[in-house]
């Protein structure tokens, strides 16, 4: 279902962009897009022009434009993090929840959750490690994001007998669903990656800032390749990585970090 919105300050043609809704925030609007006219529109017009259009909208967009917490826009494909607040949308704007929609609601707050065994892990770990071997790519070193990363980055090493493992901290979600603005090394590489192939590992690639961040870092030690390999990616990821075993479109609760998941959803105002 699709709807117009016009404008006519200003001269010259127009153009429309769309804004496609995804997850729980197409439902409760109704509609899975809007098509939004204009002329050199930045992205935060688009989506202040959208909220005046769909009200629903009010609940994912602030007064300015900006997406409130707990939602992504992406503008061209680009996080908009990446981008300034004047910066002109050429084509699309997508906005949606950071958990995608969910099953779980307090005071009109959701979160759907699936929750992954050991088994899960494991599968998911010996799938990836056949699409390396598959691939050609002989890592020389693996490096695992910290804190998800680690355990990944363990049994990938042990499943491709790699030797060298490093870790580097990247941080961006400081809770469930609550991110800092940008990522940030909190931790930088302790190992030697100069002329070697490295295969940088995370639990998930979710909007791809952290692994987009991990390869510029890692990029910085002048080694001979990178790769990257995560056991799940989510729909909306805007790096896929070189590897990956599935596709997941809910929070992602791994068996090492169960505890500490609900106890930051109970914090948060969730019933889990």
């Amino acid at each position: 279902m699709k709807s117009s919105y016009s404008t006519n300050g200003g001269s010259g043609s127009t153009r429309k962009v769309r804004v496609r809704l995804l997850g729980g925030l197409r439902e409760r609007a109704g509609r899975d897009s809007i098509e939004i006219e204009g002329r050199e529109l930045s992205w935060k017009e688009v989506l202040k022009k959208a909220v005046e259009h769909v009200e629903a909208l009010k609940e994912a967009i602030e007064n300015d434009g900006s997406p409130k917490p707990g939602y992504l826009v992406f503008v061209d494909g680009v996080d908009y993090r990446l981008l300034p607040e004047d910066h002109e949308v050429v084509e699309e704007v997508v906005v949606l929840p950071v958990t995608h929609g969910g099953s779980k609601e307090v005071s009109g707050r959701r979160v759907e959750l699936i929750h992954l065994s050991w088994r899960d892990i494991e599968d998911a770990v010996r799938d990836v490690a056949d699409k390396i071997v598959g691939s050609g790519f002989e890592p020389d070193v693996i490096v695992g994001i910290l804190r998800g990363g680690i355990v990944p980055a363990l049994l990938l090493a042990d499943a491709l007998g790699v030797k060298n493992i490093g870790v580097m901290e990247i941080k961006l979600y400081t809770s469930v669903g609550v991110r800092k603005p940008r990522p940030f090394l909190r931790q930088p590489l302790v190992i030697e990656v100069k002329d070697r192939n490295v295969l940088v590992v995370d639990d998930v690639s979710d909007s791809g800032l952290t692994l987009q961040h991990a390869i510029e870092a890692v990029d910085l030690y002048l080694p001979a390749q990178v790769k990257t390999a995560t056991l799940y990616i989510k729909p909306w990821t805007n790096l896929v990585p070189d590897y990956y075993s599935k596709s997941l479109d809910k929070w992602i609760v791994f068996p090492w970090e169960r505890r500490e998941v609900e106890e930051e959803l109970k914090a948060s105002g969730y019933n889990i």
